[in-house]
């Protein structure tokens, strides 16, 4: 046993013996332990990880919840896993309009190449450079972080950012979405039981668990390798999957067992050729090459699909970042068929004027065409809203956010604000520099944003109030990265009480130590117009304390784009419940979860439908809860999950 493992070893001993209450009591545990080995060399403090496969069985079963970081990532019901895709030129870059003033990033920018508005900084930049941009590669990553949480993240929830998804070729977004799927797949057949319990041997045994310190690049590289021989292996079928078990978990090498897939980046390199010194044509030729080298067009998309509705982990729901002008019919369409059910829009401003001297690309009338489309067909729409952009005053932003749900033609389901920052590399940086831009302040910001708080209704969720960039990345602007916890001092001093989605839900609720009664649920029912068309936010909740346990968006579309819509349809748009995640199948006492609510919630929707005379509902369903709704029903119908209810 190595120094680092002693000390986690011992560091596992101690909480059994003193059973610390709060991460803070447990880092001044680490310290204590790490200060005994100083001596020795050892100075890096242990991972929460690490103690927890240093532990015996028993011990990490009985301080799973102290041991698990991050435990709000999943306090919402699902898994989230942000994908980055590659560094690709923007459309209205490409058509010499862009990028936008603001926007950091893309080939050959400042940053070096990085994903169109991304810095490289930001954490889910930082993993897809490590993994090569490799959805396969990166979805591992994920997941092995989460089961090294102690969690079980089986209902997983995909976010492709990195710019205009739409905007790539037709076949690398199938292939990004398709090795995405296939990682998950291929983890639930090496790790899990049929009934969902994880091997934890082979588990340790391929991630080389616990780490040796002064060793990690090397472990990671061992492991992107053998992932890379199995990304293209059908491990649907008994001699591919026996072939890979042979693989990963025997002591055989690995290094020549199957053909040398892991080593592309040769070909690549040797296949992209002279690009005269343009990094957009160097980009464009590298997905190029990937689509060659590394897609296994004998795995077709829905073939993987199919195989997550019924596997361990599973998409719950995928989404997808875009502009509005790359956010109409067509690109809907071809979100629907990669089982999107989220759409990104950075709208940035209500005011055309902005979203001309900032170089946006589009306008507001392309805003409000794509949200109402996109809503037509069964999306969820998340828009991001840019206070602080030239040209606007702080009279204007908030005005442009009471405008998002005063103006019928927006009223966002989810929305992100990002303060505007400036960046090197950007022409903004170049207009703050020579003196002609003011950015926000921090103060400036959360004042904005905490007024706008007054207006955001209990059916819109505020799910970001800034950027995931580190501070070091920007030049000027927002210089606080915990800027959400500033709007609150301003909520609390001003008396200004937030009603979305967020701030009401169980999970967070109960986090805080605020009481909870199950018992006191009431199903209640929101109307209002929303881009010409009608909707309805079917809550349970606990009026008496304010909590939300779920909700169920349902629409009656202005237009029918598609033949699953008829004109007497009724679109789920979502369908959420709240608290932990409970794995699949299973009950909680720590959750909220399979306790029926969704069947209520459903119930009550097409309830409500009926009455409305509508005869068929249409639910844009994530590819892995399919199965729930079969189990309530529904059937299979193009890209929705439908029933009639005559």
């Amino acid at each position: 046993m190595d120094e680092f493992e002693q000390a986690c070893a011992e560091i596992a001993e101690e909480i059994q013996k003193s059973i610390p209450r709060s991460q803070r009591e447990l880092n001044q545990l680490k310290l204590k332990i790490l200060n005994n080995h100083k001596a020795h060399g050892l100075i890096h403090v242990p991972k929460n990880a690490d103690i927890y496969f240093a532990a015996s069985e028993r011990e990490r079963e009985k301080f799973r919840e102290l041991l698990s970081l991050k435990p709000v990532r999943t306090i919402s019901g699902v898994s989230p896993i942000a994908l980055m895709s590659e560094p690709y030129p923007c459309p209205h870059a490409m058509k010499g309009i862009g990028p936008c003033t603001y926007c950091p990033g893309g080939p050959g920018s400042a940053f070096g190449d990085v994903p169109q508005s991304y810095t490289g900084k930001e954490p889910s930049t930082r993993r897809a450079i490590r993994n090569n941009y490799d959805p396969y590669l990166i979805v591992f990553n994920r997941l092995e972080h989460y089961v090294a949480m102690g969690r079980v993240p089986d209902k997983a929830e995909i976010i492709i950012q990195g710019g205009t998804f739409t905007f790539f070729p037709k076949a690398y977004q199938e292939y990004f979405v398709k090795y995405a799927l296939k990682a998950m797949n291929d983890f639930s057949r090496l790790f899990f039981s049929e009934n969902g319990e994880i091997d934890m041997l082979k588990f340790k045994k391929f991630f080389e668990l616990p780490r040796i310190m002064g060793e990690e690049d090397k472990r990671v590289k061992k492991i992107q390798q053998k992932l890379m021989q199995i990304k293209n292996l059908d491990l649907n079928k008994l001699e591919m999957m026996e072939k890979a078990r042979e693989l990963l978990f025997s002591n055989n090498s690995y290094s020549n067992f199957f053909d040398d897939v892991g080593n592309f980046n040769d070909k690549l390199n040797s296949e992209i050729g002279s690009t005269n010194g343009n990094p957009n044509i160097l980009a464009i030729k590298n997905i190029q090459s990937k689509l060659k080298n590394e897609d296994n067009k004998n795995l077709s998309l829905k073939q993987i699909q199919k195989e997550n509705e019924t596997c361990i982990i599973r998409c719950v729901g995928l989404t997808i970042e875009t502009k509005s002008d790359f956010g109409k019919l067509y690109h809907g369409n071809l979100m629907l068929e990669l089982g999107c059910t989220r759409v990104e829009i950075g709208i940035q401003s209500i005011y055309d004027e902005v979203l001309h001297a900032t170089n946006r690309g589009n306008s507001v009338a392309d805003n409000i065409e794509s949200i109402g489309i996109l809503k037509d067909l069964g999306f969820k729409i998340n828009c991001h809203y840019m206070p602080g952009l030239p040209l606007t005053t702080k009279e204007m932003d908030l005005e442009g956010l009471k405008q998002l749900f005063e103006n019928p033609d927006y009223r966002p389901d989810m929305l992100k604000v990002y303060p505007c920052m400036v960046m090197e590399g950007t022409k903004l940086y170049d207009d703050w520099k020579n003196g002609d831009f003011v950015p926000l302040a921090t103060k400036e910001a959360a004042e904005i944003i905490a007024e706008a708080k007054r207006f955001v209704p209990k059916w819109c969720r505020i799910m970001r109030v800034q950027r995931d960039i580190p501070t070091f990345a920007t030049a000027s602007g927002v210089d606080r990265t915990n800027l959400r916890q500033y709007v609150n001092i301003l909520c609390n001093e001003k008396n200004i009480i937030c009603k979305c989605i967020r701030c009401r839900e169980a999970g967070f609720n109960l986090k805080n130590g605020k009481k909870i009664d199950f018992n006191k649920i009431q199903t209640t029912t929101a109307e209002y117009e929303a881009s010409n068309g009608k909707e309805f936010f079917i809550a349970a909740e606990d009026l008496t304390n304010d909590v939300l346990f779920g909700f169920c968006r349902m629409r009656f579309p202005s237009q029918f784009l598609r033949q699953e819509i008829t004109k007497d349809s009724a679109l789920i748009r979502e369908l959420h419940v709240f608290s932990a995640a409970a794995q699949i199948g299973r009950k909680s006492d720590e959750s909220f979860q399979h306790r029926g609510i969704g069947k209520s919630l459903m119930a009550k929707a097409e309830e409500i439908a009926r009455q409305e005379s509508k005869d068929k509902m249409v639910v844009i369903s994530g590819i892995g809860a399919r199965e729930y709704f079969r189990k309530i029903e529904y059937g299979l119908e193009g890209v929705y999950m439908v029933k009639d209810l005559r």
